[in-house]
């Protein structure tokens, strides 16, 4: 079952490196303010050189010496001859050095892993089980929409919700349903859940179009399509379990396997989700944690 094979859950484009810098987890729930402080670091905005109106969002998930893997929603990297680039909380922007699409057909997974190289140290995002996202469960959404005053301008954001339902089959792989608000350009970007751990990949809104193109269908430079219905995101155990079937080596570890714990996300103001940004981007590089054991037992 999928849910049995959750015991390994970094994947790396190469070798296992064997210290991963991470922000370490406690026994209890998180605050919505701790949370943030994993997802700033580890959130990035994909730039599309057509222009801020055309991008998306995306989460580090793996390192391999100055090599970072990001993972993303393939409909955000569609054009593999594009020059896209990743831009970090640091305020830095590294041109993306490899693309791969995991979307074998038009109704496969909307998934797509793509790397990039920094001297600076980047925090990587704990995984965990998301069948543990149930119906009703907390989460929080993190990414960088398109802003609806500025053209142009895309600014760090970070809302919360819940869990509305767990369909078993839906086109591409969005089986976690949610009501937190979204907008244009988030796609791509990581599903928390009240521990600070990944449990999905965002990338639908019930306002959308086109739900494929979200991040690349256009509605006017300047504007941004609020999702105010429900969103859903792609589950982490639906990419694990087509990692490895595209190449993707499954050689380290950073995980956090404990339950989920029954608390509800609670929405920060918009100034407090800029002053934390503003915080917790000075705070990567500054913790290191030694990469967990790997279950001898987990197979793909």
């Amino acid at each position: 079952m999928l849910m049995n094979r959750f015991n390994q859950l970094v994947f790396l484009l190469g070798v296992a490196t064997t210290a991963t810098l991470v922000v370490s987890l406690p026994a209890h729930g998180k605050s919505a303010k701790e949370v943030a402080r994993i997802a700033v670091p580890t959130t990035v905005r994909i730039d599309n050189p057509l222009g801020n109106d055309y991008g998306g969002s995306g989460v580090i998930i793996a390192r391999n010496g100055n090599t970072y893997t990001v993972l993303t929603a393939a409909h955000v990297i569609q054009n593999p001859n594009l020059d896209y680039q990743i831009y970090t909380s640091k305020k830095k922007s590294y041109p993306v050095t490899s693309i791969k699409n995991l979307q074998a057909t038009p109704d496969a997974p909307d998934l797509a892993v793509i790397t990039f190289n920094s001297p600076d140290e980047q925090a990587i995002a704990p995984l965990t089980n998301s069948d543990e996202a149930s119906i009703g469960a907390g989460i929080y959404i993190s990414g960088y929409p398109i802003s609806s005053e500025v053209a142009g301008q895309r600014d760090y954001e970070f809302t919360a919700g819940q869990v509305s339902s767990r369909p078993d089959n839906r086109p591409q792989g969005y089986t976690i349903r949610y009501d937190a608000l979204t907008r244009r350009g988030m796609s791509g970007g990581p599903v928390f859940d009240v521990d600070g751990r990944v449990v999905g990949i965002h990338g639908q809104g019930d306002r959308d179009a086109v739900v494929k193109n979200e991040s690349a269908s256009g509605t006017g430079r300047g504007t941004s399509e609020i999702k105010t219905g429900f969103n859903a995101a792609i589950p982490i155990n639906t990419f694990m379990s087509i990692a490895s079937r595209n190449g993707i080596s499954t050689n380290g570890v950073t995980v956090d396997q404990t339950q989920a714990k029954d608390e509800v996300a609670v929405q920060p103001s918009r100034e407090e989700v800029k002053s934390w940004e503003r915080d917790f981007a000075k705070e990567v590089g500054l913790q290191l944690i030694r990469s967990l054991p790997i279950p001898s037992f987990f197979r793909f």
